[in-house]
């Protein structure tokens, strides 16, 4: 005969077995190998409605459902973009966005570093500078590729103010309450230097660069020589890039891309080109297109590099528009350069490598009129020399 402690105990244990394996048989049902995705998904999405303790919003969660997939394939470069997110990015590459006047890029860190800040616009204004990190705007707090582009897609569509926290080097924090206006963005300006050298500062590969670009050198016709400015330039349009090689160099291989299949695409330059000698300015915030401009020049052998080690963006990226209007950004090639070098995480050392003196920043683009000051930028100084 059992006494009551043994009852108790035996009572307990086959409590135990029993939940066990109701739990078991739970899990089996939710993740287990033959169950297809969508039973998967509509069971996680009843567990959540009749369990979680907070209300949900079902829309929300979905777009993040999406987000997660393209992010699964650990490459921060390709993105899921909601309507909304994509619009702003259209925007920005077309060179005209409502904003706050800055230009902006994920650092090595994950970061939202600002790589220029245009003169007279609200962040001018409210004294952001180029370097400064915003790791708040609003509510959001910037710490990865998703709330990234969810604090870009807030501030190009936010019609108030909005608070921003920043970082200014290792120590100083600082916060900001600016209101978004429309923007009109320069990508190029220019100037005549000493020794009537050119100077063409190129801040992004947009729409129109390239005709902004031909304006340029129109207009500094009788040059001697050339500098082109690439410094925290971040890239953009590569049919962009294409057409500015394209006026500078001979005829001959600009940059190719090679895709997973192995399939190649050339993109090549004609017989004309800019014959006179060339320099170009360039630091670890010239990336992606900057780098495809950068790289031609120097397998060319059509002008010198000057700077410090470039990005080391060597990936290709296509968007795929999607019925809804929102977007995926995609990874799907590589590049190399004329001589047949993928710089993925290398970037290209310049041929003369120069750093910057510490608090060093370039001057903001205000209209296609560059102002340069070699006296306090030595490595303007230094192109100029070697051009000289």
């Amino acid at each position: 005969m059992l006494n009551k402690k043994s009852f108790v105990l035996g009572f307990f244990t086959a409590c135990i077995v029993f939940l066990a394996i109701h739990t078991s048989k739970t899990a089996i049902e939710l993740a287990g190998n033959r169950i297809p995705e969508s039973t998967k998904i509509k069971a996680i999405e009843k567990l959540v409605e009749n369990n979680f303790a907070e209300d949900v919003d079902g829309e929300e969660l979905k777009e993040y459902m999406y987000a997660g997939y393209v992010a699964g394939l650990g490459d921060r470069y390709s993105t899921y973009m909601t309507k909304e997110q994509f619009s702003a990015f259209k925007e920005g590459l077309d060179g005209a966005y409502m904003g706050i006047g800055i230009k902006i890029f994920m650092n090595n860190d994950g970061q939202m570093e600002i790589s220029d800040v245009f003169t007279d616009s609200p962040a001018a204004k409210a004294g952001l500078l180029t370097g400064d990190v915003i790791y708040k705007a609003g509510d959001i707090e910037i710490k990865d590729t998703q709330s990234y582009k969810d604090a870009v897609g807030f501030i190009k569509n936010t019609k108030g103010s909005i608070r921003f926290c920043l970082k200014r080097g290792s120590t100083d924090l600082i916060e900001a309450d600016i209101t978004p206006e429309n923007i009109n963005v320069p990508s190029v300006s220019y100037c005549m230097a000493d020794n009537n050298t050119g100077y063409i500062r190129i801040t992004e590969f947009e729409a129109n660069t390239a005709e902004a670009f031909r304006e340029a050198l129109t207009s500094l016709k009788g040059m001697d020589s050339l500098v082109i400015d690439l410094r925290n330039n971040p890239g953009g349009f590569l049919n962009v890039v294409k057409e500015i090689a394209d006026v500078i160099l001979p005829k001959g291989t600009i940059t190719y891309i090679e895709y997973k299949n192995g399939e190649k695409k050339y993109y090549e330059s004609d017989e004309n080109c800019l014959d006179i000698p060339i320099a170009v300015l360039v630091n670890s915030g010239s990336a992606s297109a900057s780098e495809v401009l950068t790289g031609a020049v120097k397998d060319f052998g059509a002008g010198k590099i000057v700077g410090t080690t470039t990005f080391g963006k060597g990936v290709v990226q296509d968007t795929y528009t999607l019925r809804d209007g929102s977007a995926v950004k995609l990874t799907t090639a590589k590049y190399y350069t004329p001589n047949g070098i993928c710089i993925q995480g290398k970037g290209i050392t310049p041929d003369y490598e120069i750093f910057a003196p510490e608090g060093f920043v370039l001057p903001p683009l205000k209209d296609s009129k560059a102002v340069i000051d070699p006296s306090k930028d030595i490595q303007l100084a230094k192109a100029l020399e070697i051009l000289d």
